[in-house]
């Protein structure tokens, strides 16, 4: 049946992005449908189900349904930014027929169709019965009350979900290609989503990383620039990594520009300085979080953090925003924004002072000095400690977040015991014991 070599197809894609890191729930396909059990139903609904529908039911299966979402990092083009996920699917079971009496004042263009599919922002998928014995498929907006035309036929609808890798549910996946009659797959748009789609799945890494150029589509496909990438792109000359990126950065879109200015600052390193350098001496196209990043990574220290240190400053009214200075600051890594943070870090101290804190490689001499002092350094060396325990998915290769210099672990559990019983609020104390039960993560 034609409906069986589709399914093949939606199996094939839902594969291909779970190879791909995205997430996928796995094609759920039932028996087919009794002729019993087709009668029951249509009893229960007052009308005959279509033909097209019926026999998907009887042929193939009384209910599917399966779900793919591209790994959050992946970066799409920008026309297409919205589409990140698919959904398709149908039950005997779930169907409801929306008669002259059943639709509520709410739903008053849901009369007259037999929705198969809900979405899961409350629209459906219908079938609209006003039409002829083989209906056309519409997709009903709940906010709205909207009805707007999908595909011709159950089976059209069907075939073109394959063409364009089952996209949706939502209407707002759809748009792209929506023309006055419904879904179109064969305009220029549709085919510049197949081929970047195509083009996703079929890009393995292993193939990619022995070219430069197929190296830096696979990483902006996938928008991490992790040991691997980093590992593949260092067989490469820096200048011509460089070159590469500096003839992207100025025409795309911020997580584009941001995978880009990775690759400057984990691979091209020094060797990028003259270009960073230019960066602050004239108007910059890039973000200043970018530019901190590249700053710090590129130029010697005792440069770049005075010029961070400035820009940040210069930015803020009346205190440094703590949000600010985390994306700035963060990237040093350096035990140098410790001391910053001693005028400068405020209460409450989980609004990124703590997190800052625990990115700026404390020691121990830090961690028992900041014990001692004012409420707003003890909170913020809790919250930092609690941070360096907390699993974290990394933007880049970070150090291991540790205190630095712990004589063992016996002195920095008797450390955190003192603080732990000199406190009087039971959630101060659940934190502290937290830490102790996964101090090892920290020294």
């Amino acid at each position: 049946m034609v409906v069986d070599r589709l399914i093949e197809k939606w199996s094939s894609i839902v594969e291909k992005i779970k190879n791909n890191g995205g997430k996928i729930i796995e094609l759920a396909k039932s028996e087919p449908a009794s002729d019993l059990e087709i009668k029951k139903k249509e009893f229960t609904l007052g009308i005959n189900i279509p033909c097209e529908l019926k026999n998907v039911f009887l042929e193939n299966s009384k209910q599917l349904y399966l779900r793919w979402s591209l790994p959050e990092e992946a970066i799409l083009p920008q026309e297409f930014r919205e589409i990140f996920s698919g959904e398709i699917g149908w039950s005997l079971d779930g169907l409801e027929y929306w008669g002259e009496d059943s639709a509520e004042d709410y739903a008053i263009n849901l009369k007259g169709k037999l929705t198969f599919f809900q979405v899961r922002n409350g629209d459906y998928l219908a079938l609209d019965l006003s039409n002829d014995s083989n209906p056309p498929i519409v997709y009903w907006d709940h906010e709205t009350d909207n009805v707007i035309p999908i595909a011709a036929s159950f089976m059209e609808y069907l075939n073109n979900m394959t063409e364009l890798s089952c996209i949706g549910a939502e209407i707002w996946q759809y748009e792209d290609f929506l023309g006055p009659h419904g879904i179109e797959t064969k305009s220029e748009k549709a085919d510049r989503w197949k081929n970047w789609f195509h083009s996703f799945q079929s890009l393995r890494f292993e193939d990619a990383s022995e070219l430069l150029e197929s190296l830096f589509q696979y990483i902006l496909y996938h928008g991490e620039v992790k040991a691997r990438e980093v590992n593949a792109l260092r067989q490469f000359d820096h200048s011509e990594i460089l070159e590469n990126v500096l003839k992207r950065l100025p025409n795309c879109h911020a997580k584009e520009s941001k995978v880009l200015c990775l690759i400057i600052g984990e691979v091209v390193k020094n060797n990028a300085e003259a270009w960073v350098r230019e960066q602050w001496l004239e108007s910059s196209y890039l973000d200043p979080a970018d530019r901190s990043y590249l700053t710090a990574r590129c130029l010697p220290f005792e440069e770049g953090y005075p010029l961070v240190i400035e820009y940040l400053e210069g930015i803020s009214e009346t205190v440094v925003n703590p949000y600010e200075a985390l994306k700035h600051l963060s990237v040093f890594q350096s035990n140098r924004v410790i001391t910053w943070l001693e005028k400068n870090g405020r209460l409450p101290a989980t609004n990124g002072w703590a997190e800052l804190f625990a990115f700026s490689s404390p020691t121990w001499e830090d961690i028992n000095k900041w014990s001692e002092m004012e409420t707003r350094h003890q909170l913020t060396l809790i919250h930092a400690l609690e941070e360096m325990i907390r699993e974290r998915k990394k933007p880049y290769d970070l150090m291991q977040l540790k205190v630095y210099g712990v004589p063992n672990r016996e002195k920095l559990v008797d450390f955190l015991m003192r603080i732990h019983d000199s406190e009087t609020l039971n959630t101060k104390k659940s934190i502290i014991k937290k830490i102790i039960d996964n101090v090892e993560k920290i020294i």
